[in-house]
């Protein structure tokens, strides 16, 4: 099993618009899958429970590594960041998703395929970064920015992702690093 090269592509203080360009560049993949992964690291018992209500099925986990209950009585999330996954969300989450993580570090990525010789079904794909700048989230690494990836194979060659990224008005920002 390999991992995909994410090329930061867009960074912003503004969700909205790192959301925005991530759409733009979804629209230049040949297809984009129905589901959606989606990831955060939420911070208080109210805040799971809201992640919890909208993406059903959701992995939780606590910062013991052990799987959380959002439902449970016992609070332990209070002051405590959760880790939250789920790799097969329904595509209408996306928003809900947002808006129940708030300033909570979060990540919403699209899976599809480029067109042309260099598209991969494995590894293609959009992700968006939220309060991060790295493609894993990191809770000793808060950032003010949102980010968003440009996810290749990892035979692609540079020059076609920057082509790529250009077509929705981006740029290849900083260094590769390793994607899904």
């Amino acid at each position: 099993m390999g991992h995909s090269r994410a090329y930061p592509v867009f960074r912003s203080d503004d969700a909205d618009a790192a959301y925005a360009r991530a759409q733009a560049l979804c629209r230049g993949l040949e297809f984009v899958e129905d589901e959606r992964w989606v990831e955060a690291l939420v911070g208080g018992v109210e805040r799971v429970r809201a992640v919890a209500g909208v993406v059903p099925g959701a992995v939780f986990e606590g910062a013991d590594k052990e799987t959380y209950d959002p439902w449970g009585e016992h609070g332990r999330a209070d002051g405590l960041a959760v880790w939250v996954f789920e790799e097969h969300a329904s595509a209408d989450v996306e928003l809900p998703f947002l808006r129940a993580v708030g300033d909570d570090p979060a990540m919403i990525g699209w899976r599809g395929r480029w067109p042309g010789a260099d598209g991969s079904e494995q590894y293609d794909g959009v992700q968006v970064s939220f309060h991060g700048d790295d493609v894993e989230l990191d809770p000793e690494r808060p950032a003010g920015t949102h980010t968003v990836f440009l996810h290749v194979d990892k035979r692609c060659p540079p020059e076609r992702a920057r082509e790529l990224a250009a077509l929705a008005g981006c740029r290849l920002l900083g260094e590769v690093r390793i994607g899904w």
